[in-house]
């Protein structure tokens, strides 16, 4: 019979998954899915009539990295076709590509799942990151020009304007999209799609341990607003020793932050191993912070 490991200690009840009785049953999940969203800007950046495999791989990619699957989830053709409305080749095609950045593994013979999660992925994710992201900025105040400037300042505004809300599912989408187009305007100056790239996928995978384990309470604490108004001050003056100080001050403002994602991830590794009921079922953990309104099994 197989084992999988309990929720994690002193947390609140998990959300049980509901068994899909048939393939054209919903996603069991107590988050919506992004392509459910009524904003248009928050649905998916194409045409999903014209391109549906980009559709599909935005969907599910946001989906996975928002907490909507969870790790080591096995991701069902049928299940996603019926989920997304959408043909079995789009969803083929977009998993191969999520599988190419990290947010999906493939079991030989057994289709493709849910990256897994794990502190030590976790550290060396955060650790090159920050690595990548300092080498892709200094690129872009070298080969930046004024229209790239002048993107920076766009998407800075339009950050501005979007409070944090982490209640609201939708909210917190509209949130995280703004912090990353800014912070995808401030590298794009770099001049290099393969360090962009990668960039991407380090991000995304990244956000994902943000949605699974981050404490909100300290995210809401803190002022990214303010970090990022210097940051791009500093940039536009092209003054790169103040530049460099401004992104270590925006990193140090996140220490607190990223302690409580490995505070988690390590409760979440140490719990104990119980049996699963179904052995046909995957060995699937839930989330590692309960949601505030979870859904009622």
């Amino acid at each position: 019979m197989r084992q999988r490991r309990s929720p994690v200690a002193g947390s609140s009840k998990s959300v049980a998954r509901q068994q899909s009785v048939s393939h054209i049953s919903p996603m069991p999940t107590d988050l919506p899915s992004v392509s459910t969203f009524p904003a248009p800007s928050d649905i998916a950046p194409v045409d999903p009539e014209r391109s549906p495999t980009q559709a599909v791989h935005y969907w599910l990619g946001r989906d996975i990295v928002r907490g909507v699957f969870a790790p080591l989830e096995r991701l069902k053709i049928d299940q996603l076709v019926s989920f997304y409305n959408v043909g079995h080749s789009p969803v083929r095609e977009a998993i191969l590509l999520l599988s190419a950045g990290g947010l999906v593994v493939h079991e030989h013979q057994k289709g493709h799942r849910v990256a897994p999660v794990s502190l030590a992925d976790y550290t060396d994710l955060l650790n090159v990151y920050l690595r990548i992201y300092r080498l892709a900025l200094k690129m872009a105040l070298e080969n930046g020009d004024d229209g790239w400037e002048e993107t920076v300042i766009v998407q800075l505004h339009r950050s501005l304007k979007v409070q944090k809300n982490f209640d609201d599912p939708e909210h917190r989408e509209m949130w995280q999209r703004a912090y990353g187009n800014l912070h995808y305007a401030l590298l794009a100056g770099c001049g290099s799609p393969l360090m962009i790239k990668l960039w991407m996928d380090l991000g995304n995978r990244l956000e994902r341990y943000v949605n699974l384990f981050a404490d909100r309470a300290v995210d809401l604490t803190l002022d990214h607003h303010s970090k990022h108004r210097e940051i791009v001050d500093a940039l536009v003056h092209r003054d790169a020793a103040r530049l460099e100080q401004s992104v270590s001050d925006f990193f140090a403002l996140g220490a607190s932050f990223q302690r409580s994602v490995a505070v988690a991830l390590a409760a979440y590794e140490a719990t104990p191993v119980i049996e699963e009921a179904d052995p046909n079922e995957p060995i699937v953990r839930k989330r590692g912070r309960p949601r505030k309104n979870p859904a009622k099994t």
